[in-house]
């Protein structure tokens, strides 16, 4: 996916010294989360995005040429046993989540505008029970997904009903079937 890299960020790709920080946008049921990689609080984009530090870790962002789905996923590790429960329901499967790269200056302010190095949505989230705490890992899936999966919608007035109620215009579909249409000269 092309990414447009501001003259900032651009510059630090270049430096000697680069530091750098994720930001992952998470849309849940009850809210939408802003977490970062570093262990403190970061503002950007009008949201303090929490500090998580290594209570978070991110897989392998891949992308190719070829059509295919790419994900990726997220653990947050150290969570309380007590509040599986509530995490669990509160995951929405499908909700967006964006992923970004940003160079933070010798202040830890972010700089420039972060890059987005991954967009799409939650799939199935995987549970490791441990004695003191839960890690949840939530996988990720970029658009591309939806060519694996079999489209549950139909060429039918019903269907047309779902999003158009007061459009009629596939009522006359089903008489299509049976009419011969000659195309061509006669």
């Amino acid at each position: 996916m092309p990414r447009n890299v501001d003259t900032l960020n651009q510059a630090q790709l270049v430096s000697n010294q680069v530091s750098i920080a994720f930001l992952l946008q998470i849309t849940f049921k009850s809210q939408t989360v802003y977490v970062s990689s570093t262990p403190f609080n970061l503002a950007w984009n009008g949201q303090t995005w929490l500090g998580v530090g290594d209570l978070a870790s991110l897989s392998t962002v891949n992308e190719g040429t070829d059509i295919q789905a790419y994900g990726t996923s997220v653990t947050l590790s150290g969570i309380d046993p007590n509040l599986l429960k509530e995490s669990l329901t509160d995951i929405q499967l499908g909700a967006t989540a964006n992923l970004y790269l940003a160079f933070l200056d010798p202040n830890n302010n972010i700089i420039g505008t972060p890059t987005c190095m991954f967009g799409g949505w939650v799939d199935q989230p995987s549970i490791t029970p441990g004695v003191d705490s839960i890690t949840i890992s939530l996988a990720l899936e970029s658009s591309m997904i939806n060519l694996q999966r079999g489209q549950m919608r139909r060429l039918t007035n019903a269907d047309q009903q779902i999003d158009f109620p007061t459009d009629i215009s596939m009522i006359w579909v089903p008489q299509l079937n049976f009419l011969a249409l000659k195309w061509g000269t006669s």
